[in-house]
Order: C-alpha cells, then structure tokens, then sequence
C-alpha cells in the first residue's frame, strides 16, 4: 500500500510539474508575440534575453527576424519563464544535454495549439463569463460550444454554481468530458483545471455534501495547532476530490486583524504562527492531490474592505518583507503551485502607483528573491482592475508584461481575451 502511495504521489507531482511547464512555454509564446507591441518593453528585454542565452524551446509563433536567434535546444526542467533566464552566460550554447522526455512531449502538444488555443490556455475563467448565461448551473450546449471556441487553463466556480451534490458533480464530469473530447485526443498533457475556493469560510461544497466544514482560517489560528490546520485541509482536499477538482483557491495567507476583510479565512495576525498554519495546509492539500494557491500577495489583511481596484498599502516594501510576506515564504518552501497577485499598492516599491499584479518588481521578487517557480495568477482583474486608467484588456497585458503567467477575470473575459490575442497576432 505504501508503494502505491508513493507512486501515486510522483504521479501527481509531474503531472503538476507538467502542467507549470506548460503554462511557462505557453507564456513565452504570448511574449515572443508581443516583442512588437511598442509598450510593452519588459516583454522585449526578456525575449532578447531568452534569444541571447540561446536556451528556448523552438516555438512556431516567433518571428522571422528572432528565428536564427532561438536555439532547438531545450532545458531539461523550465518550471516559469524566470528559469529561462537563470542560465549563465558561460553555460556553452552547444553543450549535448539528455532531453526530458516530459519536455519533449511538452513542445509537441504546445506546437499542436493555434494561437487563438495558446492564448486561452493562460486564462482562468467563470463559467458564467465563459459562456454568458447569469448563472450557470448545467453543462450543456452552451458550455460546449464556449469550450470549443475557448481552450481556456481553468474554470472557476461559485457558490452559485452549487445547487446539490448531484447537480455540480454532473456539471464537473461534463465539463471535463467536453474539454477532453475537444483537445485532450491524441494528446494526453492537455488538461482543463477545475477549481473552487474551500477554506472553512467558503463552504459550498461542504454544505451540499451536507458534511461539517473544517474549521476556518480564524479557528484554526485561536487553537495554534498546525496538526489541526494539516487535518483541516486534509479533510478539504479529500472533499475536493470527490468533486473532481483539482485546485483550491486557498490557502489564505493575509495576515489579519479583527478588522480585517480576511479575519474569518486568514491564519491570524502573528506572521510566524500564520506561515506555520498556511504551509500545513499545502502540504494537506498536495498529499491529498489537490493543488493550492496562496493568497493574496503581497498580503492585503490590513485592508477592512475587499479592494475593487488599487488600494494604497500603508505599510512599506520592507515592512510587507519583514512580516505579511512569511506565510507566502512558508507555502513555497512546500512547493504551492500557484500564487494569486493582488492590486494592493506600496510605497518604496519604486513603481508609482502600480498595483501588484502589474508591478514587475513584486512581481520579480515572489519569483526572483523568493524562489517561487509555480503559476503567479492574477486576482479577479473584472474586480481588481475597477476604476483603471486602462480597461481590463490592457490590465491583462500588463499583467503579463509584468510577469504574471496566468489571468483570472470572472466577467468581460471575451474582450480581455481578444485583446491578449490581438497584441500577439499584430
């Protein structure tokens, strides 16, 4: 039984490696797209740089001018774009290295994808923005149609998309039976994530079980017990699984006060015992199979109010290092595969104004100085993007221009979408 478990479990961790590489090629594909784009000069310096070191994988959608640029050789691991650039210039170019057959099979089904399929592949979307039906509740002609025309990453759904049991696990199993039979034939490392958020605070799938909810964030905090906060989300991912889903949007890793908007899901206010609760419960959730996502970086606990559109941290850079910045710390040295960017701004981050999910130097610190190699994802930009300069579209390129490898909007996701397209194709 043990040797089953530990087979299982190198499974799941390349099938999660996999699915990051894929994001990571699919990522630079989109910025080799955009070296035209005139605004978005970091996308340019990080192909020049990519080109230079000679170590991309060949990608059919560069242009004719960088082809004699980019070598066929391939890195035997790429688990984010930021890995491309952490080659050495002395590395020789021609050195014979054993491919993976992993990232073989990788490049083969990202060469099998149109554009128009690479490009949705980097969002997370709502099935009611997907589809355009107010609620959805059913997996029908509609979803079909919307996921043959959109070959988005993920789908995330609601509390409102849960009626009963029986009604979203039909609507699970549909959904994923419709993506496979539109993309997943002949290539099996396509793959459509299903996620919710279940934390203890959110709790729609625990109320249509009718199974208790583990304890919250905010309980598991006043008891101190790590082993209770493992249990919890052990508990969870085992729910999770039942469903068929295979990412929490969770754990919350804000640090929070009584005044917070996050004081129910957040692990407390002591960024020491936070970190140690927050890392329990991805490790629960991997051991369970289940991805999870830490949220909401940079840590927005101080906030009283769930932002809609930038808001002004009143902490510094160096305060968000010295203590909100731990629990997110602690996740990754447990290996969470994803990380969700806010729209908090910071003073001393030397970009005026820029919320986080488009700051290349928060951005750059999570992967850079804090050695995150997973998914940075954006937070709802149809929420966070509210009151802009710019609309949701160019919120979604800048996004990406500043690092981010995967966008989330849970409305106007037609329009950010053609927009992202359109960058690449111009």
């Amino acid at each position: 039984m043990r040797d089953n478990n530990n087979d299982e479990r190198r499974e799941y961790r390349r099938n999660r490696r996999v699915r990051n590489q894929i994001l990571a090629y699919l990522l630079l594909v989109i910025l080799v797209g955009l070296v035209t784009v005139p605004l978005y000069m970091g996308a340019r310096a990080l192909v020049h740089e990519i080109a230079s070191n000679n170590k991309v994988p060949e990608i059919s959608e560069v242009s004719d001018d960088d082809a004699d640029s980019v070598s066929d050789d391939l890195p035997d691991t790429i688990s984010s774009p930021d890995a491309a650039l952490s080659i050495s210039e002395d590395t020789p170019v021609k050195e014979e290295v054993t491919a993976d057959p992993v990232d073989e099979d990788i490049r083969a089904a990202i060469d099998s994808m149109s554009t128009e399929q690479k490009t949705a592949a980097l969002f997370m979307v709502s099935p009611e923005t997907m589809t355009g039906v107010d609620i959805a509740s059913r997996a029908g002609d509609g979803t079909k149609a919307a996921i043959e025309k959109y070959a988005v990453g993920a789908i995330v759904y609601d509390k409102k998309n849960v009626l009963d049991e029986a009604q979203f696990k039909d609507m699970v199993d549909k959904t994923g039976e419709m993506y496979a039979e539109a993309y997943v034939s002949g290539n099996d490392l396509r793959y459509l994530i299903k996620a919710v958020k279940e934390d203890g605070t959110y709790t729609a799938l625990s109320a249509a079980s009718g199974k208790t909810a583990p304890q919250n964030g905010s309980a598991l905090a006043s008891s101190g017990d790590s082993s209770a906060a493992y249990q919890a989300f052990l508990d969870t991912g085992s729910l999770l699984n039942e469903y068929k889903i295979d990412l929490d949007l969770a754990p919350v890793c804000d640090l929070a006060s009584e005044s917070s908007y996050v004081k129910d899901e957040a692990f407390g206010s002591d960024p020491d015992a936070a970190a140690l609760l927050a890392a329990s419960a991805v490790s629960a959730l991997s051991d369970q199979r289940i991805m999870s996502c830490a949220s909401t970086y940079p840590g927005q606990g101080e906030l009283t109010a769930a932002p809609a559109g930038a808001t002004e941290s009143a902490k510094s850079f160096d305060d968000l290092k010295e203590a909100e910045m731990k629990p997110f710390a602690s996740c990754i040295e447990k290996g969470v595969p994803f990380v969700m960017v806010g729209a908090l701004t910071v003073s001393g981050n030397d970009e005026a104004d820029a919320p986080a999910y488009i700051s290349e130097k928060m951005i750059s610190y999570l992967k850079n100085d804090m050695g995150f190699k997973g998914v940075v994802i954006t937070d709802d930009l149809s929420v966070i993007s509210q009151g802009a300069e710019f609309d949701q579209g160019e919120a979604a390129l800048r996004a990406i221009n500043a690092g981010a490898d995967m966008i989330y909007v849970s409305a106007g996701f037609e329009d950010t979408y053609n927009a992202v397209l359109k960058a690449v194709k111009d």
